[in-house]
């Protein structure tokens, strides 16, 4: 265990011992992230566009329709419900809000109003949508709104009310409405499609958890090139003329790149979540053992390269190209979904594809973690299977 934590220590002070590497470390993979998140509208200030079918007409639906304009937040569009549903099962309508005809005073006066939402799944826009038409409901449904409300009714219904016996009918029922409001609040309705989506794409999060991959993964494969360096000077054969075994030798290389990453990781992910408010903390079980599996089996790569070239030269040279190669065909920098069907289905000979595939599901899809275990998994028989041709082609000079 001595051996392991010695050889971690010195892998960590050869790591850090060039200031060029804090380039790499933290600096470059902040700038690509940040230019790819603008790039992308991540940052647009725009309304989103919500198209409605007003089957009310009342003035009930007018107010919901001006609280949804006024929030700034959205911007409400007319539109036929045909036209509506025909656009929304073909996948060129994100999103269509339907009102009612029972939409009206005597559905508030029941506690029973009811409007449908329909989305398509993994949109960027859905939680915004979502929220702003529940904040909408909630004002027309305040207890003070919904009295206004039955007051003007009776007012109506018996024209000879004078002011004070409306005022005293007014605290009489304003209990009652309180009670009735928390028994019977309004029904939001939210429909997602069943249709599968081309593309699930959010950009801020997929800047921020493509470029982590990326950025993690070009360092972890390039242990290899402090394996041929560590061979080339022959301090590797004197390490191992020691009772050190290679599993130890390559077990401890493996796991103190692995820590480095860890911390990398977590200062990407802390940038992500307060700059780009990427959701990388509302998961944090399955985010940690995914990007675990991750290190491991792209530092198991590192390793099994580091037993095959004969230069760190070549080492460094593999370990850039690889990692930007199999960074952009797994979707890393854009979505996978926009290559060829043949490149997607190559892309999954990559640990990078299954890395970006488990940090979509986790943080983009929101799956169970049941639903993350598989590529969890997939990733550790990656980094068992590196470690086992690593130690099969294994050379001390």
């Amino acid at each position: 265990m001595e051996k392991t934590f010695s050889i971690i220590r010195k892998d960590i002070r050869l790591y850090f011992a060039s200031p060029v590497s804090i380039l790499f470390y933290f600096v470059l993979p902040i700038v690509f992230t940040t230019v790819l998140a603008v790039t992308t509208g991540s940052f647009s200030s725009s309304a989103i566009t919500l198209n409605y079918v007003d089957q009310s007409d009342s003035p009930l639906s007018v107010n919901l329709l001006e609280e949804l304009g006024e929030s700034g937040d959205l911007k409400p569009e007319a539109i036929d419900l045909n036209k509506a549903q025909k656009l929304f099962d073909e996948g060129q309508l994100d999103t269509y809000l339907v009102i009612p005809p029972d939409f009206n005073s005597d559905a508030l006066i029941r506690g029973d109003l009811t409007v449908y939402l329909f989305q398509q799944p993994n949109r960027t826009s859905s939680q915004t949508i979502y929220q702003a038409l529940r904040l909408a409901l909630n004002k027309l449904t305040s207890a003070q709104v919904k009295l206004t409300t039955v007051l003007q009714a009776y007012q109506q219904s018996h024209p000879e009310v004078t002011s004070s016996e409306l005022e005293k009918l007014g605290e009489e029922l304003n209990a009652e409405i309180r009670l009735k409001l928390a028994e019977a609040p309004f029904r939001l309705t939210e429909s997602i499609s069943q249709a599968e989506s081309d593309i699930v794409y959010n950009p801020a999060t997929s800047s921020s958890a493509g470029q982590l991959i990326t950025w993690v993964f070009i360092p972890l494969v390039g242990l290899s090139g402090a394996m041929v360096h560590e061979r080339s000077r022959g301090t590797l054969k004197r390490l191992l003329a020691t009772p050190t075994s290679r599993l130890t030798y390559f077990s401890a290389t493996i796991f103190g790149h692995v820590l480095i990453a860890l911390v990398q990781m977590s200062l990407l992910m802390i940038f992500g979540g307060l700059v780009l408010k990427a959701p990388w903390l509302e998961r944090p079980l399955p985010t940690f053992l995914l990007l675990l599996a991750f290190s491991l089996a792209s530092a198991g790569l590192g390793a099994f390269l580091g037993s095959l070239v004969r230069t760190e030269g070549q080492a460094n040279g593999l370990s850039n190209s690889i990692g930007m190669i199999f960074a952009l065909l797994s979707g890393a920098w854009f979505p996978i979904e926009l290559f060829p069907k043949v490149m997607q289905n190559t892309a999954k000979i990559f640990p990078t594809y299954w890395g970006m595939k488990g940090l979509k599901d986790i943080l983009i899809s929101n799956k169970p973690i049941g639903q993350i275990f598989p590529t969890i998994g997939i990733l550790l028989l990656f980094a068992v299977g590196f470690l086992a041709l690593g130690m099969l082609f294994f050379k001390t000079e």
